[in-house]
């Protein structure tokens, strides 16, 4: 019982961080309600977790392209 009460803590403490930064951030909200609406759909924490690992190699690999994008800029400017 111990544990469920220190994960639901957790998950507090989380969730309240979340609406703290959404609130900081309102351009966020879009983006988090597709995270909810998403997860909310996946029939079980696996599924869930699938979901969550997808979202973060697209945002990681978007990341990467952007980076790449601008190092060709700069390697553009540095040749001139």
């Amino acid at each position: 019982m111990k544990n469920n009460n220190k994960q639901d803590k957790v998950v507090e403490i989380l969730t309240a961080k979340s609406e703290e930064l959404i609130e900081q951030h309102p351009h966020l909200k879009k983006l988090q309600s597709e995270v909810d609406r998403l997860l909310s759909n996946a029939p079980d924490e696996q599924t869930r977790q699938e979901i969550l690992d997808i979202m973060f190699q697209t945002g990681r690999n978007d990341l990467h392209a952007q980076i790449d994008h601008l190092n060709g800029l700069l390697d553009a400017l540095n040749t001139k």
